[in-house]
């Protein structure tokens, strides 16, 4: 996931930069995470590990905004 604020100007204005919408078209998000459980015998490790995964879900329908998710956890949409 791309880290926030890194290379940006010293000049910066909030006014630069493009607003962030849910797909219902709400602008509020609220942190929360998932849970993935990794196998110790992939870690090495004398139990399974847990590891969090950090999300926003809009405060209006509660979906994860997809921009910041990482690839393998954005919704797949199915072309027909």
């Amino acid at each position: 996931m791309e880290q926030q604020g890194q290379g940006l100007p010293m000049n910066f204005k909030l006014t630069d930069a493009r607003e962030m919408l849910c797909e219902c078209g709400n602008d509020t998000f609220m942190p929360g995470f998932r849970f993935r459980k990794v196998s110790r015998l992939i870690t090495g490790g004398a139990k399974d590990s847990i590891l969090p995964i950090e999300m926003y879900l809009c405060t209006q329908c509660g979906k994860p905004l997809q921009d910041l998710l990482p690839d393998e956890l954005k919704d797949k949409k199915i072309i027909e």
